[in-house]
Parts: structure tokens; C-alpha cells; sequence
């Protein structure tokens, strides 16, 4: 996943924190929550804030210069390369977990079993569960889809996403970014898309009851056909 080794220096620029994702995420925490894991942390901003909340933080993510970034940049949380179909291998239990940023749609589909017991093995009982993912139902509907670009700063850093051929199975996921007419990076990764229905089957499998389903951290309805995130929040059963 070298696109993201080459992304982590400028990660943050590009998706700074959100103060409405984090409140989103603490609300749903169940409460006297005390430990929380964040699958796909990143360069853990989001990990860290929970750690200034008080919370024994834990981030994971399989790249290791994101996790280099998270470590020298943040104080508090621990942070381990990890991928997140190994998230099993985290020590202890969780109050609740969260993964947000589309890093699910990473997974194969045949890997979204195994990763789900990781998932509840290490939650708390009735510990709580949140998964972020754009919303595929929508994107599926097209023959290709773009992102609208995104601009940093003075507006010459400009990061643009996109992928040129929508398949049920998978897609590629194309980035760029550039400083005026200099590319600083750019790479593709493969997605594997994750329709509602798709993922509601997965979840009850696994052992998870749906709590709530949004179209965006402010709590909106979720749509099928809108160009919108999905937002899940689950709970352990059992």
C-alpha cells in the first residue's frame, strides 16, 4: 500500500480533524466508556483526541509510516502496525470500536467474516461498534465516479480522487495530488465495495445489533441513492 506510505506526510492537510466526527463517535460510546480501538487510525488524530478525553486510546493501521506519523506526532495513545484483518491480535477488551474513512472497503468480501469476529472478540459485552464507509448503494449506480477534488491551504495543493470504472466487485481507486503543475504523488489502490444489504448480512452473522444507520456524522437519515457517507453504529450481542 505504497500510495499511503506517500500520502501519511500530508494526510493531515488533506483530511484534517473533525470536531463533529469525533463528537459523532464520542455520543455513541457507550457510557463510562474507558478503552477505545480505532481500526485504521491513520496518523491518529482521532485516536488521540479520545486519549485527551481520558480514554486508554488504541489505534492500528497496516501502514507503517502512517503509524510513524501517529507516534512521533501524538502523545497518549498507543499505536501498532497492524492490519486490520489481523485486529484479533490487539490485547484486551474495548468498550467500543471504531473505523471510519472507508478502510473496510479495503477488505475483500471474503475476508469481512474474519475481521467481524476480530471486531466483536474484542468488545466489551454490549460494546459498541461503528463502521463509516462511503455509501456504495449510490456509487454502484454509475459507470465511474469522482470525488469532488479537494484544496489545501493558499488552493496550488489540490487532492483529487476517483474511480474511472464502477464494477459490483471491486474498483480502482485512483488519487493524485498536486502542487500547481507538479504532481507530488500519485497511486491506485483496489476497493471492494460494501453494499448495505451486504453489510447488514455480515453484521448479523458476526453477532451485532444495528443501532443506528446515518448518512453522515450529523446524523442525517441515511439514503440509498444520496452522494453521501453510511454510517453504522452496532452493538455486541450477547
Amino acid at each position: 500500500m505504497s500510495f499511503y506510505t506517500d500520502f501519511a506526510g500530508y494526510f493531515e492537510a488533506v483530511f484534517p480533524f473533525d470536531p463533529s466526527v469525533h463528537s459523532f463517535l464520542r455520543e455513541h460510546a457507550p457510557a463510562g466508556a474507558r478503552r477505545v480501538l480505532d481500526v485504521g487510525c491513520g496518523t491518529g488524530d482521532y485516536t488521540s483526541a479520545f486519549a485527551n478525553d481520558g480514554l486508554e486510546a488504541v489505534g492500528i493501521d497496516r501502514d507503517r509510516e502512517m503509524v510513524e506519523v501517529a507516534r512521533a506526532r501524538r502523545v497518549g495513545p498507543t499505536f501498532r502496525v497492524l492490519d486490520a484483518r489481523d485486529v484479533a491480535r490487539v490485547e484486551g477488551l474495548f468498550d467500543f470500536t471504531f473505523s471510519i474513512g472507508n478502510v473496510v472497503s479495503h477488505l475483500e468480501q471474503g475476508d469481512i467474516p474474519r475481521f467481524l469476529d476480530g471486531v466483536r472478540g474484542r468488545l466489551e459485552r454490549s460494546g459498541v461498534w461503528i463502521l463509516q464507509v462511503i455509501n456504495w448503494d449510490h456509487v454502484l449506480q454509475r459507470p465511474s465516479y469522482r470525488f469532488p477534488d479537494i484544496v489545501v491551504g493558499d488552493g496550488r495543493v489540490v487532492f483529487t480522487r476517483e474511480y474511472p470504472e464502477v464494477s459490483g466487485d471491486r474498483l480502482r481507486f485512483v488519487t493524485r495530488l498536486s502542487r500547481g503543475d507538479t504532481t507530488v504523488f500519485e497511486g491506485e489502490v483496489w476497493l471492494y465495495p460494501l453494499r448495505t444489504s451486504d453489510c447488514l448480512a455480515f453484521h448479523d452473522s458476526a453477532g451485532f445489533e444495528l443501532l443506528g444507520h446515518y448518512g453522515d456524522f450529523h446524523s442525517i437519515p441515511f439514503d440509498p441513492n444520496a452522494e453521501s457517507s453510511s454510517v453504522y453504529v452496532f452493538r455486541r450481542r450477547g
